[in-house]
């Protein structure tokens, strides 16, 4: 576009004319618009103090020639005419051009005669009314134009105007100042000559093409990428590791005019930063598009990348710096003008870094775990290790550790974690609690504000010691009339009182004998001193057994403080669960933290653990070396009782409460976590194996167990098959090699009919306890039409499990039953991942039933393939194992077709681990109980 003093040349873009996208007619920018006239008049000088308000058709501007027209009222009648036009809506807009636009419908000489266009007052009383007459007209204030028209139309219409005055400099007036009303008056050039007489409609209107800016990009939709949306004081929360593009919507209101027209619209950007004291600034302007939307509102969206050499822009390609907040900024261009700067106003810059080099690598120090050959303490302990780095642009250090052990406590897994310096490039501490003793590596990567991450990340090596010995321990295992449990680990000897008997049966593993609670006020142990600071981290675990489930909370262990116990591990009645808990204070009726879990049994040895993690502000509890996962508690107050440990009871403000009847063995405290790796080697229950029916051979119809217990008797058509080994295929070509047994020398064939074996006698299983029942199991033939069951255990009614193979899904499947009664709830699952195998060495199946959590597992070749919980009432002590049928009553069925082998019962759940190594040992081996 050039523009002199009298002319405006646009120059269209060739590009644009040619391109194949390109539909014509194509418009420039401007907007056209009609203001049509809200009133008009005409004046009379014959008629002085007449009005002609809103006059029809045509009136005459000029002298009135009396000699021609029968309309002329003398020979000295003159008239003028007068039009007021709303201009407001231009207000704030760029006028193009405005013409006032009129029908001349009659002109007294055909030779050219001016008229002139004024402007004149048009507020106040001046403003033209139907009161205006010649006497009153408003006054000039302006001679805009003149024309000496001869065309002539004939008649007056809404569009066919056909004399046009200039009025652009007067409409930008009226558009700079906010003139509601605009008038306009028409005179003849010489008001004593006829010959200026002309007539004109009272239709006339303006024409106006205007323009308005692009509206200044609005800061939400201003965005980059890398480095998210637009934000001023916040640089290093945008770093980015290449130069980002920019996106930015530029709206303007000049979108669909009159006419159609839509706008072409530029985004031109601004880049600067800072060189020392010196403002360094870029631009870029990017290619035309043409507006979109619905409405007089047209938007498009642009894109830059910062650095970039734009085609056609005049503006050369930069290179941003690194490690410098660099700022940016956009506005609209439609061709005519330039909108304002997207950080105007109430507005700000957007602002980022650029940063693409690597971190160096991070240093790892620790005064607890020294990088040495020496094992350091130690298990359940935290240490802290500083991580540092020579950069001062690091902003975070990601970290993980990798060991002999995932198993991990909350906060400090393997999976990595994230820890940040008070400043970018300063150091920074993690904390972190090791699960087990071994060696182990932390590794740690050093990630600037940009996200760039060292490569490799670095390495600290060192070695964790086993976890530190408890501060206190009294393991009960004292000699029958004992009067005081002797104390281990420095622990001063606990008094007895009279309800309380040493020399009873213990649990299995960790001691052999345990003191037992008859539930009376005299049933405590009192060491006369505080075991651990309650107020720090520390952890207490016991033994118990309760010969029935109390009706009443009962205490195994707790800390005196003066009206509340500084902790208490034991039984809670409300959820017939183990529980532990922390008062809130010292005071009375404040309330407890607590922890709960897990299913108390009644007659049956259970391992509690209570852990405080004070690092974490966390409470835990271990059942049976099982941590109680969805009930890990916060304790939000802290204090300490100083008073003297219990076991059996604890304090109360009216004096101690909570007695405990049962038998209490191996208690102890330590003043740190017990993870859970730990948890699970001091309080996990070790499986027993009860019964091994290798199925290797029958004597008499009976196939022994391994032990010498009850064997299982066969029925039907059952029999053992024991390869004969006879034959020697190099001695004799012609013998045919028998078929190998499924497992071991041998194995149990069932014909699916009425083949079985069963140990009918009840037992050996504890009454409502863990236990195990494990077999291997091979079909006789894929895909069998009918439900069979490879073991059971039956009751009167029916059976209390099931493990079989169900027809309908072509799956393994483990039911289980509520009660031994007509109408039990019958809970179902099924292996979902592979069919069942009719060769080879079939499939290993395992049901591992845990009382204490009350669900049930069935694993299938050493993997769980499904859990379901099981809330049952079975006494297990009046059930028999049925293998391959089930037993209701005496009626039988679900008969198995195939071969059954290695059947294996257990008192106690068997873990994952354990249930694997079962599945692949060999016929004849026993799983190393000093290790389950």
């Amino acid at each position: 576009m050039d523009v002199t003093s009298d002319t405006m040349t646009l120059t269209p873009d060739n590009s644009l004319l040619t391109d194949k996208d390109t539909v014509y007619p194509v418009y420039i920018d401007p907007v056209v618009k009609t203001a049509n006239r809200s009133s008009w008049t005409m004046v009379s000088s014959h008629y002085a103090g007449t009005s002609f308000w809103k006059f029809d058709d045509d009136e005459g501007v000029g002298l009135c020639p009396s000699d021609v027209s029968v309309r002329c009222s003398s020979s000295s009648d003159v008239k003028r005419q007068f039009f007021a036009i709303p201009t407001a809506t231009f207000e704030g807009k760029d006028i193009v051009d405005a013409e006032f636009a009129v029908t001349q419908v009659f002109t007294y000489s055909s030779s050219a005669r001016e008229v002139q266009l004024a402007r004149v007052n048009s507020t106040g009383a001046s403003a033209i009314s139907s009161s205006t007459t010649w006497s009153n007209q408003p006054g000039s204030k302006e001679t805009i134009a003149t024309k000496s028209p001869t065309e002539k139309a004939g008649s007056c219409t809404s569009t066919n105007q056909n004399v046009r005055f200039g009025v652009t400099g007067t409409i930008q007036k009226a558009a700079d100042n906010g003139w509601g009303t605009t008038t306009f008056r028409l005179k003849a050039g010489s008001e004593s000559d006829t010959s200026y007489w002309k007539r004109y409609c009272g239709n006339a209107h303006l024409e106006v093409t205007y323009n308005r800016p692009p509206l200044e990009p609005a800061q939400s939709q201003l965005v980059m990428v890398p480095g998210d949306t637009c934000e001023y004081g916040h640089a290093t929360d945008h770093y980015v590791t290449q130069a980002p593009t920019l996106h930015a919507v530029i709206k303007d209101y000049d979108h669909n005019d009159v006419n159609g027209n839509t706008e072409s619209l530029q985004a031109r950007f601004k880049i600067w930063w800072m060189n020392g004291s010196t403002e360094v600034d870029h631009y870029a302007t990017t290619a035309k598009k043409t507006t979109t939307g619905t409405g007089q509102t047209g938007q498009q969206t642009f894109s830059y990348t910062v650095g970039d050499d734009l085609s056609g822009d005049g503006e050369p390609g930069f290179t941003i710096p690194e490690n410098t907040t660099i700022a940016w900024a956009v506005q609209g261009y439609d061709q005519q003008a330039y909108g304002a700067w997207s950080s105007d106003g109430d507005q700000t810059r957007c602002e980022f870094i650029y940063d693409h080099t690597k971190p160096k690598p991070a240093t790892i120090t620790s005064a607890q775990y020294p990088a040495d050959d020496t094992a350091h303490a130690g298990v359940g302990d935290y240490g802290s290790f500083t991580v540092a780095s020579p950069d001062a642009d690091v902003t975070s250090y990601r970290y993980y550790f990798t060991g002999d052990s995932d198993s991990i406590t909350s906060g400090n897994d393997s999976t990595p974690q994230t820890v940040y310096p008070a400043t970018a490039g300063g150091p920074a501490t993690v904390r972190w609690m090791p699960p087990s003793e071994g060696p182990y590596i932390l590794h740690v990567t050093a990630v600037d504000g940009a996200g760039n991450a060292q490569k490799p990340a670095s390495s600290y090596v060192f070695i964790v010691s086993d976890g530190r010995a408890p501060v206190a321990g009294w393991t009960l295992g004292d000699a029958k009339g004992a009067t005081k449990a002797a104390g281990s680990s420095g622990a001063p000897d606990a008094t007895a009182g009279s309800g309380v008997t040493f020399g009873n049966t213990g649990p299995l593993g960790s001691t052999d004998t345990a003191a037992s609670f008859d539930g009376t006020a005299n049933a405590y142990l009192d060491a006369g001193a505080p075991a651990v600071d309650t107020g720090k981290t520390f952890s207490v675990s016991a033994w118990v057994m309760l010969p029935t489930l109390p009706t009443d909370s009962v205490t195994v262990v707790s800390q005196d403080g003066t009206a509340q116990p500084g902790f208490e591990l034991g039984y809670d009645v409300d959820t017939a669960s183990w529980t532990f808990r922390i008062p809130v204070s010292d005071m009375d009726n404040l309330g407890t933290w607590k922890v709960s879990g897990a299913t108390a049994v009644a007659n049956t040895w259970t391992h509690l653990i209570g852990v405080y993690d004070a690092e974490l502000g966390k409470m835990m509890l271990y059942v049976n070396g099982n941590l109680v996962e969805e009930d890990v508690q916060a304790r939000h107050t802290v204090w300490s009782a100083t008073g003297s440990l219990q076991i059996g009871r604890k304090i109360w403000p009216g004096g101690y409460t909570n007695a405990l009847k049962g038998s209490v063995a191996d208690v102890k405290l330590h003043d740190r976590v017990i993870p859970p790796t730990e948890g699970q080697e001091l309080g996990g229950i070790t499986p027993h194996q009860l019964a091994y029916w290798q199925l290797d051979q029958a004597t008499a119809g009976i196939s022994p167990e391994t032990d010498g217990g009850t064997g299982l008797t066969l029925g039907g058509g059952a029999s053992v098959y024991v390869p004969d080994e006879s034959c020697d295929p190099e001695a004799d070509p012609d013998c045919v090699p028998p078929a190998a047994p499924l497992w071991g020398d041998g194995n149990l064939v069932l014909n699916g009919t009425d083949a079985y074996a069963t140990r009918a006698a009840a037992g050996p299983l504890s009454a409502q306890d863990s236990f195990t029942l494990t077999a291997r199991a091979r079909l006789t033939s894929v895909n069998p039409t009918t439900d069979e069951t490879v073991l059971s255990l039956s009751g009167t009614n029916g059976s209390a499990i099931k493990v079989g193979y169900q027809a309908a899904t072509d799956r393994w499947q483990l039911t289980v039953t509520s009660a031994d009664s007509a109408s039990p709830v019958v809970t179902s699952l099924l292996d979902n991942a592979d069919p069942p195998t009719s060769e080879g060495d079939g499939d290993h199946l395992a049901l591992v039933y845990n009382a204490v959590f009350g669900d049930v597992l069935l694993y299938v070749n050493g993997s769980a393939v499904a859990q379901a919980a099981w809330d049952n009432t079975w006494d297990f002590t009046t059930t028999s194992l049925q293998v391959g049928r089930a037993l209701t009553g005496k009626t039988a069925g679900e008969y198995f077709a195939g071969a059954v082998d290695e059947v294996r019962m257990y008192q106690g759940p068997l873990d994952a681990s354990l249930v694997a190594t079962v599945a692949v040992l060999p016929g004849g081996a026993s799983i190393d109980e000093s290790e389950a």
